[in-house]
Formats: structure tokens, C-alpha cells, sequence
């Protein structure tokens, strides 16, 4: 796949492919190793299984995880939905009030892991 290619791919599902390939000094090779890394980070599960157990404290640091790496990968769609839910937990919303964000940071996982499963290999 040309590298055109995969910036759009990942672009569409929400990545600043620019600035992360910024964030790793232009390294190409170096930017898609630490995507493929993030698909075997535990923070989504983890977040996942401590909201659905109504951990609110575990789930905070979870999805707080994970919206790091996420900016860190500039992974600028699930930084912000997670930032959302941060936000959300912080102030201590019920899990019906933040089941909504919930699922949007799983939809928006799920849109990402696919975009860097389809184009990094």
C-alpha cells in the first residue's frame, strides 16, 4: 500500500497523520510500529471492563491511559472522544450519563484499530 494511501486511510478515520509522523521526527518506519503497538495496548479493555462494572475509578484511569496514547499517536478522533469521557468521570457523572460517551469511545476505537489493521503491516 502507498504511503498516500495509508495517511488517507488513517486520516479518515480520525488520524492527524502529519503531526504523528512529526511526533516521530519523520520516521516513517518507526511512527507504524508504535500504531501497530497501540492494537496490543490493554487500556481499551481495561477502561471497557471497569465502566461495565461500574468501576468508575479504574475506568477514569483506563480511558485517561488511553486518551494519552491516543495524543501521542495523534490519534486525534480517540483522544478526543476519550478527553470526553475524562472529562466526563472527573466530574462524576452517572454511568447512565456516561454510557453514551462510552460507546462513542468504543465506536471510535474500533474505527481506528480497523484503519491501522487495513493499512499497517
Amino acid at each position: 500500500m502507498e504511503q498516500l494511501e495509508i495517511k488517507q486511510i488513517l486520516s479518515d478515520a480520525g488520524t492527524d497523520y502529519n503531526k504523528g509522523l512529526e511526533r516521530f521526527m519523520g520516521n516513517v518506519a518507526l511512527y507504524h510500529k508504535f500504531l501497530l503497538k497501540f492494537l496490543d495496548d490493554s487500556s481499551f479493555a481495561k477502561f471497557k471492563e471497569s465502566f461495565a462494572a461500574s468501576d468508575m475509578e479504574q475506568a477514569a484511569k483506563s480511558v485517561h491511559t488511553l486518551k494519552g496514547t491516543a495524543g501521542n499517536l495523534s490519534l486525534m478522533s480517540l483522544f478526543t472522544a476519550a478527553d470526553e469521557m475524562v472529562q466526563a468521570l472527573r466530574v462524576g457523572k452517572s454511568s447512565q450519563e456516561t454510557g453514551p460517551l462510552a460507546e462513542q469511545v468504543e465506536k471510535v476505537y474500533n474505527e481506528t484499530c480497523e484503519a491501522i489493521r487495513k493499512t499497517i503491516k
